[in-house]
């Protein structure tokens, strides 16, 4: 207790650890570099109490690994009477009630093991902070996860998740991945098959709301929807991947009826295979296929201006044009005019400093998106990596419209 002290953030004080390095090491643990994740969390938090989509009034808030109660705390302060605040911090329980009492805010306040409080009662907002291995909470946080309930889950430091360790991956998330160029969004995919199966169990659906890397930690928040029909269609986005080891591309296998699918049928746009002896692809997951943002979300929560921090509310934009995704097609009406068409959006994205020709000068990101916009293309900026694009052009096309912005910059 020696190295605790009075710590401030947004408006509230607490106790807390500042100098412990692992969460694990301090009950109390507080990294002031992570308040861009509890800043993200309480902005799709309030979005979600201020869209009327909870069953219950006031919203059942769980933070469930608690250490020094700061969420509990930001939330029952901005939100006041709208949310009743519940705090797990198994070993820090008394701390986080004199923390409370510090602010003059009530919430309640458990010291059990975590497992347990999920099993006890039902909850429409839980979120889970923790350090690697998130996905041993899966099945509990979905045993009563109320009707429209959202999870929001924190990882952070978890190897498996970056494709550094195959078989831990498989363990931990029943899936393989392994360290790519678009290694964030694979993470990604990976837990949210995981939570889509877990959720199955109980005859439930995920609906992702957004996704996230900041650092070395992932997050990601879903809504769950009850129902058998619903938990069937969300096990039917689940996929293999075809990846290839030479140059990265990739493709989903098609959906699964039951019957076998060879991967020999699954064709890659890239010919490796042909030019490269032995085997040049490698056949990962199964991972979630379907979108990881929620456009329509999104755009509620940068619209009402749910946070106030810059950082996240530039994070909210990236996913917002990432959801989205347009092309630029040609107008039936007036012929040449240009109009914005939004799809479904692509999978993954390449990074332009790894994916490129061997060329005088880097074209900029900014000229390659317009220009596989205008070829028809889908592509924007990706908040997963600032030198990338995420674009259904195959590799060829990207090295073309690479090939011709650069030689404009040499002239």
């Amino acid at each position: 207790m020696t190295s605790s002290s009075w710590v401030e953030e947004s408006g509230v004080s607490f106790l807390a650890n500042e100098s412990s390095v692992c969460q694990r090491k301090s009950a109390i643990y507080y990294n002031k570099e992570y308040s861009f994740n509890r800043s993200l969390v309480y902005a799709i938090l309030e979005e979600y109490v201020k869209s009327g989509l909870s069953k219950c009034i006031p919203v059942r808030c769980l933070d469930l690994l608690g250490g020094p109660g700061v969420n509990g705390l930001l939330w029952q302060k901005r939100l006041a009477e709208s949310v009743e605040v519940i705090v797990n911090a198994q070993g820090s329980e008394e701390i986080v009630k004199e923390n409370f009492n510090k602010n003059g805010l009530q919430g309640t306040v458990y010291g059990k093991d975590p497992c347990v409080v999920l099993h006890e009662r039902g909850y429409n907002f839980v979120y889970i902070d923790c350090t690697i291995e998130a996905s041993i909470y899966f099945d509990a946080v979905f045993r009563n996860l109320a009707r429209n309930g959202v999870v929001v889950i924190t990882t952070k430091d978890d190897s498996s998740l970056h494709g550094g360790t195959y078989d831990v991956a498989l363990r931990r998330y029943g899936g393989r991945i392994v360290r790519t160029h678009y290694a964030n969004e694979l993470g990604i995919r990976l837990f949210l098959a995981s939570l889509a199966r877990s959720a199955a169990r109980y005859s439930k659906a995920i609906k992702v709301l957004c996704c996230t890397v900041y650092k070395s930690s992932f997050t990601v928040a879903v809504m769950a929807q009850k129902g058998p029909e619903n938990a069937n269609k969300c096990l039917g986005l689940l996929r293999n991947l075809k990846h290839c080891m030479v140059c990265e591309e990739r493709k989903f296998y098609p959906p699964n009826e039951g019957f076998p699918t060879d991967g020999k049928n699954v064709r890659l746009n890239c010919k490796c295979a042909n030019d490269a002896p032995g085997e040049t692809t490698l056949e990962l997951g199964p991972l979630w296929s379907g979108d990881i943002f929620d456009s329509k979300f999104l755009e509620s929560t940068i619209k009402n201006e749910r946070s106030d921090d810059c950082k996240v509310n530039y994070t909210f934009t990236c996913m917002l044009e990432e959801s989205r995704c347009p092309s630029k097609v040609e107008s039936e009406v007036g012929g040449k005019r240009l109009k914005l068409d939004f799809s479904s959006m692509p999978p993954f994205y390449y990074n332009l400093h790894k994916h490129h020709p061997e060329i005088a000068h880097q074209a900029k990101l900014s000229k390659v998106v317009d220009r596989l916009q205008i070829l028809g293309y889908r592509a924007s900026k990706t908040h997963f990596d600032p030198l990338a694009v995420r674009t259904n052009a195959p590799l060829n096309i990207l090295f073309q419209v690479m090939e011709d912005e650069a030689s404009k910059i040499s002239k």
